[in-house]
């Protein structure tokens, strides 16, 4: 005869203030605790590539993404070279040499970069050209820092499929991730 046997239920403490928390007061996002808990990965692990893939990894998935990629944005603002890419399945991840073209939304990208704004939703419609490169419903674009006149924009880009809102300080999280990918990246080449 089997019995079943019920694992008390154990309420979430935390350790600072002896605060016992329910599922309910939970009061971050996950897509700001995955980016920032990248970043940490990225500064402080020698190995920069393990720390950044784990990252976009656990970025890929809060966000529901179907590919996640580092790259940068050329001066001229017309192409996105990817850099370093999570897909999920069983696309190939890792580095990527990767260039897309940003034509057909070339003018979203000049406007964005010149906001103040960290984070563009770029709408793909299955008539537009940018379907073939990219087929996704939704390209989000996060950048790191504002460049220079002339100088290539580090962003991330994740290809969601359906509407996807980012939370309230999530892209500002996910601005520290590539910032830190990049300031790493710049003491390694040389």
């Amino acid at each position: 005869m089997l019995c079943k046997v019920q694992a008390p239920r154990l309420p979430f403490v935390t350790w600072q203030f002896d605060k016992t928390l329910e599922k309910d007061d939970y009061v971050g996002d996950p897509v700001s605790e995955a980016a920032i808990t990248g970043a940490a990965l990225v500064r402080h692990l020698d190995d920069v590539r393990f720390a950044s893939l784990r990252a976009l990894r656990q970025l890929l998935r809060v966000l529901g993404a179907e590919r996640i990629a580092i790259g940068s944005i050329s001066p001229d603002r017309e192409t996105l070279r990817e850099g370093l890419v999570w897909v999920s399945g069983f696309g190939r991840c890792g580095e990527s040499e990767r260039v897309l073209s940003c034509a057909a939304f070339v003018d979203e990208i000049r406007e964005w970069l010149a906001s103040g704004d960290e984070a563009l939703s770029i709408g793909i419609d299955v008539r537009s050209p940018a379907w073939h490169e990219l087929p996704c419903d939704q390209l989000l674009l996060v950048r790191a820092t504002q460049p220079a006149q002339g100088e290539p924009c580090m962003v991330l880009a994740a290809q969601l499929r359906g509407g996807f809102r980012l939370p309230d300080g999530a892209a500002q999280a996910i601005s520290m991730l590539v910032s830190e990918y990049a300031s790493r990246q710049a003491t390694l080449t040389p």
